[in-house]
């Protein structure tokens, strides 16, 4: 009986556990970067970074968490 009792219980605490919603976190984000050569005919080259151009360059947060509603 008393096996049965602990058994019991340690079934009912797991299951509760369960029951609870996750939170979750994401971090997100674009990176748009270039590389630009520039070689004109005086014999001069450089090199620069640049923007990409495609996008803005953006990151963010964003989670979830269930309140119990």
């Amino acid at each position: 009986m008393k096996k049965t009792s602990i058994v019991l219980s340690a079934g009912f605490l797991i299951g509760c556990a369960n029951a609870h919603a996750q939170s979750s976190v994401l971090l997100f984000g674009v990176l748009d970067e270039g590389i630009n050569y520039t070689n004109n005919v005086g014999g001069k080259s450089s090199w620069q970074m640049a923007s990409g151009d495609l996008s803005t360059s953006r990151w963010g947060i964003k989670g979830n968490e269930d309140l119990g509603g």
